[in-house]
């Protein structure tokens, strides 16, 4: 087990283990995923094959952004489980129900990667600059109100704010469990 996996490993054990105990106060969701790593069904080039694992922990929408349709704060991570650019993000994450089981999931936010930003590699694109956007959209199905199933695709890229802007984008499938 490399170095990223086992950080990976004790952060998730670790936000799943005492989430419960703050669950209450202000956290509202976790979820946990897979991620095809820099998905091939939007481009050929491949950073890696190996799978991401994605990590998120929503927060209760605080009363002062009841004007933007209530978003939950959010924090997570997408982690390479090989070579390739894993990354760190914060944002908003909107969720609409379309019916009691189904409901979409948007979010918005920042980045921080560990890749390249001044040259691409076997095992990494050239993103211009450490920090990014970060934007990631969902379709789920709820089996009960606590667990819910989605698939997911999450885009990281700087918008053109650096001089190489060359972008991941990574789908998959992520299990919430709602507090």
């Amino acid at each position: 087990m490399n170095r990223k996996t086992s950080l990976l490993a004790a952060v998730g054990m670790a936000a799943f283990v005492c989430a419960p105990a703050y669950a209450e106060s202000f956290i509202s969701e976790v979820r946990i995923g897979v991620m095809d790593h820099d998905s091939s069904m939007f481009h050929d080039s491949h950073e890696t094959t190996d799978p991401d694992v994605n990590f998120e922990v929503r927060f209760v929408s605080p009363d002062f952004l009841d004007w933007a349709f209530a978003p939950r704060p959010l924090i997570g991570g997408t982690i390479n489980t090989g070579d390739g650019t894993s990354f760190g993000y914060a944002g908003l994450g909107w969720t609409f129900d379309l019916t009691e089981a189904f409901f979409v999931d948007f979010t918005l936010g920042g980045a921080v990667h560990d890749g390249e930003t001044e040259r691409a590699t076997a095992t990494s694109k050239n993103f211009g600059c450490r920090a990014q956007f970060h934007e990631s959209a969902s379709i789920g199905y709820r089996f009960n109100k606590a667990n819910a199933i989605m698939v997911s695709i999450e885009h990281m890229s700087n918008a053109s704010l650096c001089d190489d802007n060359e972008g991941l984008t990574n789908t998959g499938l992520r299990y919430a469990y709602s507090f």
